[in-house]
């Protein structure tokens, strides 16, 4: 079974509990307080290009960069729709082999797309990546489920549905692993009569918040803070993610 398949053409009915204007205001108060004006900034993991495309009605130049060709198709979809004045560049990349032309000004990577890098190798040469090609100074934030929280969800199972769509979600988690595996079953449909099933599995793993920034000090990084749910307290167990900022240390 593969990722984002069939997901993708349903993916954004079932973010209506997504509150994006928090993370939108995040990092948009993050970008003001920087002495040099953030300009160009990439979206790593952007999925469907909701963030990207946000970002850039607000003026920033933005590239976004996903694994997933059918997520990409519907982020340019989006962009296209939303008339952009400036249009985001889209790139089908892995994380882990990221290339670009130059450097940008700030990195964001949202909604655990770090998560779904489950060997260590992989997450290294992500972060590696960020810092080569993250400008002297700039930020980088993104934001992590923490193990603890995949504990919790294991065996959950638990449905999304729409009028077009219903996802059956089947959790597992293996402790020693740190990774939760999701089987789902997508039962979607475009004129109300047929209806097509398609199975897919994700994976992602649980990175330890300690681990995290060793990493990250080991690549360049530095002021380095990390956040609870609330973006603002110190995180604990009861988080059920964490976020972080961090800032390419100036050669």
């Amino acid at each position: 079974m593969s990722s984002y398949n069939g997901l993708a053409q349903v993916y954004d009915q079932f973010t209506g509990d997504v509150d994006y204007s928090r993370w939108l205001n995040w990092y948009q108060t993050s970008f003001r307080r920087e002495k040099e004006p953030v300009e160009l900034v990439l979206d790593l993991g952007c999925g469907t290009g909701t963030l990207t495309c946000l970002l850039a009605g607000l003026g920033y130049e933005m590239i976004g960069v996903d694994l997933s060709e059918e997520m990409l198709s519907q982020a340019m979809d989006k962009a296209y729709e939303l008339e952009l004045e400036k249009m985001p560049l889209f790139l089908c990349q892995s994380m882990a082999k990221l290339r670009l032309f130059g450097q940008v000004d700030a990195c964001v990577c949202s909604l655990d797309s770090l998560n779904y890098l489950t060997r260590r190798r992989e997450l290294e040469s992500t972060l590696s990546r960020v810092a080569q090609y993250l400008k002297p100074g700039g930020l980088f934030l993104f934001d992590v489920i923490p193990p603890w929280e995949f504990a919790r969800r294991d065996g959950e199972v638990f449905v999304d549905e729409s009028e077009q769509a219903l996802v059956l979600w089947r959790a597992s988690y293996r402790k020693q692993s740190q990774i939760i595996t999701y089987g789902l079953d997508l039962f979607h449909t475009q004129d109300g009569l047929r209806w097509t099933r398609e199975q897919e599995e994700h994976r992602e793993r649980g990175w330890e918040p300690e681990l995290l920034e060793c990493l990250l000090r080991e690549r360049g990084f530095s002021q380095i803070r990390i956040y609870g749910s609330d973006r603002k307290s110190a995180p604990s167990q009861s988080d059920d993610r964490l976020f972080f900022v961090a800032r390419r240390a100036v050669d």
